[in-house]
C-alpha cells in the first residue's frame, strides 16, 4: 500500500495550537501518551503516520480498512521486548488462539508484514509520547525457516529438505506402567518443528527467540507500556469474567465497580462469586432487585460492560485497544458508557483506541461529551480525537481524516458529516 495520502484539513493551523495545548497541560506529559505513531510493513499498511493522538482516539471506517490493525500496531509498540502478549493478542488472536499446525501458526507469523517478497521480513513502529522528544522505534524481524517454504515457494524458492531441528519430550498415559506399586513413566518423542527466529529490537535493546510448533513457554521481557487489547467477543469467556473479578477482589475496587455498574444497570445491588460445594471453582453471580443469577445467563450488553469497565479500573497507566466498543450495547447504555471511558481514561491515566462502524454511537458519543449537558460543554478542553480511514477503489492507498471531539460533534450536529 505505498503512496498513502493523508488529509488533514487543519493540520498546519492544529499543529502550532496542540504543541501549544500540549505544553500548557503539563500533565499530559507525566501521563505518557502517545502523540504519534509511525507503521511501516505491518498488517495492511505499507506506510502509515498519526500525529496529534489524544486521551481517547476513535477510528470509523468501512470493514478491511485497517482499523484493527491500527490498534495492533499500538499494542505490539506497546509490548516493546515482552514477545508473550504480542504472540497472543496480535499473532494468534484472530483465530481465537486456536493452532491446529505447524504451517498455520508459521503463516500467521507471517501475515503480520505487509510485504513478503524478500528474506527476512522486517517491520517497524516508532512512537512518540507527549512531553518526550525523541521517537521510541520497535522493529521485529522473522527469520523463517525452510519448513514454511510451501507457503511463499516464490521468495523462498526450492524447498530444502532440512530435517527435524528437535524434539519435545511428552509423557502419554498408554506409556504408564504400574511396577511394584511404583509408577514408572516411559517418555515418547514427539517431533517439534522449528519455524524460525524472531528478533524484536526496541531502541538500543534487543531479544531473539527461536519459534516452535508446538509453541513454548516464552520468558517475559521488558514491555514500554502497559497495555490491553480487548476482543468484541471476549465477554463469553467464562474464565476471562472470573478474571475481571478476581483482579476487582484483588485491587480491592470491587464495590466501587459495583456502584458503577449500578449506574448503567439500574437495580444492581451486589457482585461476587460462589464456588460449589465441592470446593469447585464457581460462577460470578449478580444480585439484580431481588433476585441473584449468575452474569452469564445476562445479555451480551451488561457482560460486556463488566468487562470492558472491569479491566479500565484494573490495567492503570496503560493503553487500552477496544475493537467495536459499541458492539452489543442497547442505545439506552451508550451515553453512560462513553461519559465512564472518557472519566475512567482521566482519573487513570489510560489512553483509548477505539473502533466503531456505528453513526448513532458515534453521535450518542459526541452529545454524552460536548452536548448542552455534556462533559466537556463549557470547558475548552478536548481530549478526543476522531479518524476517518476511506481506502481507495483499488485499496492500494488511504485517505484518513481527523478531526478534534468537537469539531466532529459540530460537523455532525450541524452538517450531519458521515465520519464512516
Amino acid at each position: 500500500m505505498s503512496g498513502n495520502s493523508i488529509t488533514e484539513k487543519q493540520n498546519s493551523k492544529e499543529k502550532g495550537k496542540n504543541s501549544e495545548e500540549a505544553g500548557k497541560n503539563s500533565s499530559y506529559g507525566k501521563r505518557g501518551i502517545y502523540s504519534s505513531i509511525t507503521i511501516e510493513n505491518f498488517r495492511l499498511f505499507d506506510h502509515l503516520e498519526l500525529d496529534d493522538l489524544a486521551r481517547v482516539n476513535l477510528f470509523f471506517g468501512p470493514n478491511n480498512s485497517g482499523k484493527t490493525s491500527i490498534l495492533e500496531a499500538v499494542f505490539t509498540h506497546a509490548c516493546g521486548l515482552n514477545f508473550s502478549p504480542f504472540f497472543s493478542q496480535v499473532v494468534v488472536n484472530r483465530r481465537g488462539g486456536t493452532i491446529i499446525g505447524q504451517l498455520e501458526l508459521g503463516e500467521l507469523f507471517m501475515l503480520v508484514f505487509r510485504d513478503r517478497s524478500s528474506l527476512p521480513y522486517k517491520c517497524t513502529i516508532s512512537a512518540k509520547l507527549v512531553g518526550d522528544p525523541l521517537a521510541h522505534t520497535v522493529t521485529s524481524t522473522f527469520y523463517p525457516s525452510s519448513e514454511l517454504s510451501d507457503l511463499n515457494p516464490r521468495t523462498f524458492g526450492q524447498f530444502s529438505e532440512i530435517p527435524p531441528s528437535g524434539y519435545v519430550s511428552q509423557f502419554t498415559a498408554d506409556k504408564i506402567q504400574i511396577i511394584d506399586d511404583q509408577i514408572a513413566v516411559q517418555p515418547t518423542q514427539t517431533q517439534a518443528t522449528f519455524l524460525g527466529k524472531w528478533k524484536t529490537q526496541f531502541d538500543r535493546e534487543e531479544l531473539e527467540l527461536d519459534l516452535s510448533f508446538p509453541p513454548s513457554s516464552m520468558p517475559a521481557a521488558s514491555h514500554f507500556k502497559l497495555g490491553y487489547m480487548q476482543d468484541p467477543l471476549l465477554h463469553k469467556d467464562p474464565n476471562s469474567e472470573r478474571r475481571v473479578f478476581s483482579n476487582l477482589r484483588r485491587y480491592e475496587i470491587l464495590d466501587e465497580f459495583t456502584e458503577e455498574m449500578g449506574l448503567a444497570f439500574p437495580g444492581v445491588r451486589k457482585i461476587d462469586l460462589i464456588d460449589y460445594p465441592d470446593g469447585e471453582r464457581g460462577l460470578v453471580y449478580v444480585w439484580m432487585r431481588d433476585q441473584r443469577l449468575p452474569l452469564c445467563l445476562f445479555g451480551d450488553g451488561m457482560r460486556r460492560w463488566f468487562h470492558l469497565v472491569g479491566h479500565m479500573l484494573v490495567y492503570k497507566d496503560a493503553i487500552h485497544c477496544i475493537d467495536e466498543v459499541d458492539a452489543f450495547f442497547h442505545p439506552d447504555a451508550r451515553s453512560q458508557l462513553s461519559r465512564l471511558l472518557v472519566r475512567y481514561a482521566e482519573r487513570f491515566d489510560d489512553q483509548l483506541f477505539l473502533t466503531s462502524h456505528s453513526m448513532e454511537f458515534a453521535d450518542a458519543f459526541l452529545e454524552a461529551l460536548y452536548g448542552e449537558n455534556g462533559m466537556f460543554a463549557a470547558s475548552s478542553e478536548d481530549p478526543v480525537r476522531v479518524f476517518t480511514i476511506k481506502p481507495s477503489e483499488d485499496y492500494k492507498s488511504l485517505e484518513i481524516w481527523k478531526l478534534t471531539g468537537r469539531e466532529a460533534y459540530k460537523n455532525r450536529s450541524y452538517y450531519e458529516l458521515e465520519l464512516r
